[in-house]
């Protein structure tokens, strides 16, 4: 089970965008285009949080202010930099004095060259301070009919071995589907790798850019890696679409989803629906290049729970102008 967060990032990002965005077909050009635009979405959501802390707090904070207006937008940001946003905004509405102080302080604190990813880093879950609260809430999650989650560190640094593996599997997707390796590359920037039970994987908004993976079994690494890179990163980019527009004109009504056991809200149907397209394409190219992986039973399965979503989204679904033409093109992608 996947257990991906589909939230929302809290203001709508205006201004023009392009509707050749809304595909589910991968195309580098178009995620580099969305990126762009989503990292001039997270700067104004940045200088608005930095803003009102400056009111609230009545400190003078142009220097951050000064250094935000400044980011290239075109270079990936750290994670880190979204969860900072995201951790403000939520003390402030909280009216935490002392978590506004603090978040403040430790965003001044951060030296500029940790500011951006060029590249992308595979690490344990808990190595950095701005995911504690992102950790504590996977491991406070609770789905109905399931165990707890049990989210646990790896207790080690050495992580080349899994990163060759990742290497492996990217190698596999560039072969069959360059639009979606190249989307992996703009939009995955951190790789946080944990022990446990309950969960599979998970990415958010609040850090964009991070993806949560639990540890593949011992000789199921490929498989595990070519099914869940392109699953948080469709997460990923659809979330940076969600940005741009809603898609749904009833995102929070309640239909069975296509992966998860219990019901879901319509928004995440069409995330759940999403991700298994872009399985479909890329297990299905991946069975004809190389039949010796084994990928059939998988592939079969995905298609299976994504005829289910697409079910629920033609029959129950209200999309807006965009949204009708991202889910058209799962249609059509599939005929």
């Amino acid at each position: 089970m996947s257990n991906s967060d589909y939230g929302r990032f809290p203001v709508a990002l205006g201004g023009v965008v392009s509707e050749q965005w809304f595909s589910a077909i991968p195309s580098a050009v178009h995620a580099v285009e969305v990126a762009v635009r989503w990292r001039s979405f997270w700067q104004a959501n940045a200088l608005e949080a930095v803003s009102a802390a400056q009111e609230g707090l009545s400190r003078d904070l142009g220097g951050l202010t000064r250094a935000l207006q400044a980011v290239d937008l075109n270079r990936r940001l750290d994670p880190r930099l979204v969860a900072r946003v995201a951790s403000l905004m939520e003390a402030m509405s909280r009216g935490d004095g002392y978590a506004v102080y603090d978040g403040v302080q430790a965003w001044i604190s951060d030296p500029a060259d940790l500011w951006y990813a060029d590249q992308c880093v595979v690490e344990s879950v808990a190595s950095h301070a701005w995911e504690a609260s992102i950790v504590k809430e996977i491991r406070a999650t609770r789905i109905p009919g399931q165990p707890a989650i049990q989210c646990l560190p790896l207790l080690t640094s050495d992580l080349g071995r899994i990163a060759a593996h990742i290497d492996r599997a990217m190698a596999h997707i560039a072969e069959v589907d360059p639009g979606m390796h190249g989307e992996i590359l703009t939009h995955v920037a951190s790789i946080r790798m944990l022990e446990g039970s309950g969960m599979e994987g998970m990415s958010t908004p609040r850090a964009f850019g991070a993806i949560w993976l639990r540890m593949p079994e011992p000789g199921g690494e490929l498989a595990w890696f070519l099914e869940h890179l392109v699953h948080e990163c469709s997460h990923l980019h659809l979330n940076a679409l969600l940005a741009m527009d809603p898609l749904l004109l009833n995102p929070d009504e309640i239909n069975q989803a296509p992966i998860r056991p219990d019901p879901r809200p319509m928004f995440q149907i069409l995330h759940g629906t999403f991700v298994l397209f872009r399985n479909c394409r890329v297990h299905g190219r991946l069975s004809l290049y190389a039949p010796d992986l084994g990928l059939e039973p998988m592939l079969e399965r995905f298609r299976e729970q994504f005829a289910k979503g697409m079910e629920v989204l033609q029959k129950h679904a209200r999309p807006t102008p965009l949204g009708e033409r991202l889910i058209q093109s799962m249609l059509s992608g599939m005929a």
